[in-house]
């Protein structure tokens, strides 16, 4: 197996892990704390945004953003590209929106909530704003990132096989 199909294919499984994150805050932890009252909700999130950002995540979060650079450099520019070079390229762009959006709209968002204090009106407003803000683009991004994985492993997958034959 190629270096280019290694590196599609670690691709393939950050991108899986990173929107099965993405996916089940959207689904389960955001309803979740929007049962809770304001207060709660804003301090257990913001102990999600301190502890997020730690080895596991982040290295599956930037790893996978490398990964997914290599392959998009790596199959454009290829001469003798195929339909898989194809297909794995447009997976490590979807990635990579995912990624960008997560830095200039999700990140932002983590931030001014780390500064309010919970159980004031403030808190309450932008709780409130963030809930659904972040909680819609972290759909788009985990959806992003779902396609991202399944473009990476079937192109991947493709050539492979073409190689195989």
């Amino acid at each position: 197996m190629s270096l280019n199909n290694i590196v599609s294919a670690c691709g393939a499984v950050g991108s899986a892990v990173v929107g099965g994150i993405y996916t089940n805050f959207s689904v389960r932890v955001m309803p979740w704390l929007g049962s809770l009252p304001d207060a709660e909700a804003i301090e257990t999130m913001q102990k999600f945004n301190r502890t997020a950002v730690q080895v596991p995540f982040t290295t599956f979060f930037f790893g996978t953003a490398i990964a997914s650079t290599w392959t998009v450099v790596h199959n454009v520019r290829k001469k003798d590209r195929g339909i898989g070079d194809q297909i794995s390229a447009t997976g490590g762009l979807l990635y990579l929106a995912g990624w960008v959006l997560t830095i200039v709209y999700n990140v932002p968002r983590n931030n001014r909530l780390a500064d309010v204090v919970a159980g004031t009106a403030e808190g309450a407003r932008v709780w409130h704003m963030y809930l659904a803000e972040w909680t819609s683009a972290n759909s788009v991004r985990a959806v992003l990132s779902l396609l991202g994985a399944v473009g990476l492993g079937v192109g991947t997958a493709m050539n492979i096989i073409s190689k195989s034959r």
